[in-house]
């Protein structure tokens, strides 16, 4: 029997399989609800934030005529923009602060992530379309996959088989096949809704990149599930086996990874809290007063020529703000970049739980693919912390230029405070974001040699057994 013939035979008995095909169904519906759920949660919540957005902006601008410094401390609220495929793959970013507040002398945190409103997914976890395939698809690939392969071996059909003249190649091939037809037919519908949803365009290659790899480990799953059925089909245990290495690899080596990570290199924000304090003490003090304070003084006075800040041609006041502020950054740059470290030391441990399937490596790579990772939300809070210096600076420099040493009641002219533009962060494409896509891609390729690896065992596994 070659392999056209066992793939007739095998497409016959899946159609026959009502539990099979009722799987299948199952992981459509599925993908299709979290998928149209997960659509309209994310039009909901992108539109409140472009609201709100919009209307700290105009208020920023409507602002009476005040202190530039007073501007600067009544601040404005700064919104993180919405991730290219947020819909279907949210990744860490409803975890995240969504909102930060900008305001003189202080990086603020990002603040209110969107899961902590959310009542699903502080019960029970991510529920959107990408997570949803990648966990209950996946494993619903490997029961099925399981399944079918240890259909002969269950019912003790093997010999039989065998006598027809099946050979153990074309056989496991006809079952990954016809298991990976299967899961393709069920995600399909899915797949197609989302793509015409996300648009062409950058979205449009996230989401093609992102149903290759999902694709992509559904069919590993499969194949493992297959050769998994082929070897221990005969085995009341088997199935129960295969499902507790699926939790091991999915469940469980990731959260042990998380503790050992956080164990060997720990990282606390109030130790980081006390680092940048004890740090600042040694800075100027545009509110106090400090040794810094005059030996910045002594060189104003020298830089313009004069012995006493009343003399200088600018508001010295204006120019100890700046001080403190450039200061304060450095200081943050440093503190935050060391941190930064720590926690790309925790990933790499973190990472040891891919060793375990394919499933952690999978979750990790659709994320950096739907730029919803940790990155991205690093990048948004960079950019709020450069635009906040920015602002402050003009604040600051446009007092100096404008006012004189004392004249904290001195105020710009209206309408000074609508000629700032609105937060406009950078938006990186699937390109620049192609760098941290590599070792996720590559430790699924090597799963799926792995897969490989395991469905040629499986079909000499399979003459084997048939011989005896």
């Amino acid at each position: 029997m070659g392999i056209k013939s066992s793939l007739r035979l095998e497409r016959t008995l899946v159609m026959r399989d009502r539990g099979a095909i009722a799987t299948a169904v199952a992981l459509a519906l599925i993908l299709l609800i979290s998928l149209i759920s997960g659509m309209r949660a994310d039009q909901a919540e992108s539109a409140a934030l472009r609201s709100a957005a919009a209307k700290v902006q105009a208020e920023w601008a409507a602002q009476p005529p005040k202190n530039p410094h007073s501007a600067a401390h009544y601040g404005i609220l700064v919104y993180r923009p919405r991730a290219p495929l947020q819909a279907i793959e949210p990744g860490v970013l409803p975890f995240q602060g969504a909102v930060t507040f900008l305001e003189a002398h202080k990086r603020n945190a990002p603040m209110l992530s969107p899961a902590s409103v959310r009542v699903a997914e502080r019960s029970y976890g991510s529920t959107r379309y990408s997570p949803m395939l990648q966990v209950a698809g996946g494993f619903l690939a490997l029961v099925l996959g399981y399944l079918i392969g240890a259909r002969e071996a269950r019912r003790g059909m093997i010999p039989l088989l065998r006598g027809s003249g099946a050979r153990g190649g074309s056989v496991v091939a006809a079952k990954a096949i016809s298991t990976g037809v299967l899961v393709l037919l069920a995600a399909l519908p899915s797949l197609i809704f989302a793509a015409i949803s996300v648009g062409a365009g950058d979205p449009g290659l996230r989401f093609a990149a992102l149903s290759v790899a999902s694709l992509t480990h559904l069919f590993i799953l499969a194949a493992f599930g297959v050769a998994s059925g082929i070897w221990l089909g005969a085995a009341r245990f088997g199935l129960a086996a295969v499902a507790f290495a699926w939790a091991m690899s999915v469940m469980i080596m990731p959260r042990i990874a998380d503790i050992v990570a956080e164990q060997a290199v720990p990282l606390t924000q109030q130790s980081l809290n006390e680092a940048i304090s004890a740090d600042f003490k040694r800075g100027p003090d545009g509110h106090g007063n400090s040794v810094a304070n005059d030996a910045f003084e002594r060189q104003t006075l020298a830089q313009y020529g004069v012995s006493r800040k009343q003399d200088l041609p600018v508001n010295f006041d204006a120019l100890l703000m700046q001080a403190d502020e450039d200061y304060r950054g450095g200081v943050y740059d440093q503190r935050l970049a060391e941190a930064d470290a720590v926690r790309a030391r925790q990933d790499f441990i973190r990472q040891f739980a891919w060793a375990f399937g394919p499933t952690p490596a999978v979750l990790d790579l659709s994320v950096r693919i739907a730029g919803a990772d940790a990155d991205t939300q690093s990048r948004f809070d960079t950019s709020a912390e450069v635009f906040r210096r920015e602002l402050v600076s003009m604040l600051n420099r446009h007092m100096a230029e404008n006012s004189r040493t004392g004249d904290w009641e001195w105020k710009p002219a209206d309408q000074y405070y609508s000629s700032f533009e609105a937060f406009n962060p950078p938006m990186p494409t699937l390109a620049d974001d192609a760098a941290h896509l590599f070792p996720g891609s590559s430790v699924l390729f090597l799963w799926g040699l792995l897969a490989l690896a395991g469905l040629i065992f499986a079909a000499r596994r399979f003459d084997a057994r048939a011989a005896l």
